[in-house]
C-alpha cells in the first residue's frame, strides 16, 4: 500500500487523525482469528492492529485503516 493514502472519491490526499475515547472494554483493536481465510488472514493470530482514521479534507470522507 502506498505511504500516502488518497481519497477513493475525489483523489485528495487523506489526513491522518487520532481516535479519542474508549468504551468500558478498553480501546478499539482489530484482531485476525487464527483460522480466518479472509481479508486479514496474512496477519499473525497474536498480532493486534489498531484502527487509524484518515479524513479527506475536501469531501470529509473518513476511512479506517488497520495499522500497528
Amino acid at each position: 500500500m502506498p505511504s500516502e493514502k488518497v481519497c477513493p472519491d475525489c483523489g485528495e490526499p487523506l489526513e491522518r487523525m487520532e481516535l479519542q475515547g474508549t468504551n468500558a472494554l478498553g480501546s478499539l483493536s482489530i484482531v485476525s482469528p487464527a483460522d480466518d481465510d479472509g481479508l486479514l488472514s496474512g496477519i499473525r493470530a497474536d498480532e493486534i492492529l489498531g484502527p487509524v482514521p484518515y479524513v479527506c479534507p475536501a469531501c470529509r470522507r473518513t476511512l479506517l485503516y488497520a495499522e500497528e
